[in-house]
């Protein structure tokens, strides 16, 4: 409890001032943040009027690319930090989303609230116990015809590539310096299809995306 509260307050007080300068530099090599994000959702469908959640929401630019792809859909965005979610109640692309502060493993909502739960470039920040509770709690509230995306780093077969991107994305920096450094290194090792169908999905698929370099996981029950 005590680490979740000092990452809380590193968002709320430090990194929701960089998120979106740093988010921006981080997604040059693919071209630019709005290439990124398009390129992020391609490949998953979505019906007319679905009911999307985004968990871990941050500044709402993912939440905001959701909202391009849905046809009269109902979105709705969430996340742990109150400073990145005042940074995005700022952003005219999100007027009249529901940006709400809750915790990705106790989300605020009903059983089969909505149709796809989405985590965002998050969970490889998240220690395994809590990457766990997190993807129980999407398949809580997406119910037994719904399901979970999970958008996140991969690890490409070009050495060169890992040492390019791996360097780009300060990779390098030890886990003290960067704290996400051993829960990125714990989620490569067990890899996210294999989180997902642990935390209860039956049916998973994996888009590979931007020459490896990132992945889509799509899990139903």
């Amino acid at each position: 409890m005590e680490s979740r509260r000092r990452y809380r307050a590193i968002y709320d007080h430090v990194l929701s001032r960089i998120y979106d300068l740093y988010m921006a530099w981080y997604m040059l090599p693919y071209g630019g943040e709005p290439r990124f994000r398009r390129g992020m959702l391609e490949g998953l469908e979505f019906r007319s009027g679905e009911r999307v959640l985004d968990c871990t929401c941050g500044t709402g630019n993912a939440t905001a690319a959701l909202r391009r792809r849905l046809d009269a859909g109902v979105l709705v965005g969430s996340d742990l930090s109150r400073g990145q979610l005042r940074r995005a109640r700022r952003k005219r692309a999100l007027s009249g989303v529901p940006l709400l502060q809750a915790d990705a493993t106790h989300l605020p909502f009903p059983p089969a609230a909505f149709d796809s739960v989405f985590l965002p470039h998050a969970i490889h920040e998240m220690p395994r116990a809590v990457r766990g509770a997190a993807l129980r709690e999407a398949l809580r509230v997406c119910g037994s015809e719904g399901r979970v995306v999970v958008l996140e780093l991969d690890r490409p077969e070009s050495l060169w590539l890992r040492l390019l991107i791996g360097t780009w994305f300060f990779f390098w920096v030890p886990g003290f310096i960067n704290f996400e450094t051993p829960t990125r290194r714990d989620l490569q090792r067990r890899g996210v299809v294999n989180e997902v169908r642990e935390a209860g999905f039956a049916h998973v698929r994996r888009l590979s995306k931007f020459a490896g370099t990132m992945q889509a996981v799509e899990g139903r029950p």
